[in-house]
């Protein structure tokens, strides 16, 4: 994927000329821009059209994500119970499918018609590289602190287990830091308070005792690590 972005990049920088890249007026036709010179006609056209088909697909993508992850905190009792209902037929996650659906309705409408909702989610979309560099820190340190014990078995443990985990926790914890002084202060106030209001379910959750955040056993790591070496006999 990083290889297709850069080709993609050095590519636009040699079919379009100087002035149509760095002309601000240009930014929203700059696809139609490229596709007439990629294809002049009907080829540009098809390219617009490739791009809102590709625009569409992110978008079921992205839901798919949202409803499944509430779906599985719904099972798992760390969000109220009904998110993790399936439907009678289809076998689908209807409930957290609807919740994602209203809430996302709200927020359009909201962000059309009342200005201060648009702004925050300006500033929400600006601050993403928050959440982004904290939760994907804490997931490299949970595995290194939860299968130290299992580093130094093998070369393969350590590498993928520990040292690749751990690299790349410091180097999202690093990335938090330097993001952190390009944010203005709304920014930082959404950003931190969407993390903040999620402390309170897992909270709550976690008082009445959610099977969720109990530590797994230590049979339990084994056999993880047992199957995770026979996929790499397999191989």
């Amino acid at each position: 994927m990083f290889l297709l972005f850069e080709m993609f990049t050095v590519a636009s920088n040699m079919v379009l000329p100087p002035k149509t890249l760095t002309n601000s007026s240009n930014v929203a036709d700059f696809m139609y821009n490229l596709g007439q010179a990629v294809w002049k006609g009907l080829g540009g056209k098809l390219l617009i059209v490739a791009l809102l088909l590709s625009t569409v697909a992110t978008l079921e993508t992205t839901l798919i994500q949202v409803t499944r992850t509430l779906f599985t905190m719904g099972r798992d009792h760390t969000l109220p119970k009904i998110l993790g209902h399936t439907h009678p037929t289809r076998k689908t996650p209807f409930a957290a499918t609807m919740a994602v659906t209203v809430i996302s309705l709200l927020l359009f409408v909201g962000s059309q018609y009342i200005g201060s909702v648009g702004n925050i989610l300006t500033d929400g979309y600006y601050a993403i590289a928050i959440q982004i560099c904290i939760y994907y820190g804490l997931a490299g340190f949970s595995v290194v602190i939860l299968y130290r014990r299992q580093l130094f078995t093998s070369v393969g443990n350590f590498l993928f287990i520990g040292l690749w985990p751990l690299a790349g926790a410091v180097f999202m914890f690093y990335l938090l830091y330097q993001a952190i002084p390009t944010l203005n202060r709304v920014e930082l106030i959404v950003g931190l308070g969407a993390m903040g209001l999620g402390l309170i379910p897992m909270a709550w959750y976690w008082w009445r005792g959610a099977p969720y955040f109990k530590m797994p056993s230590k049979l339990d790591r084994q056999a993880q690590l047992l199957e995770l070496t026979q996929m790499e006999e397999h191989l």
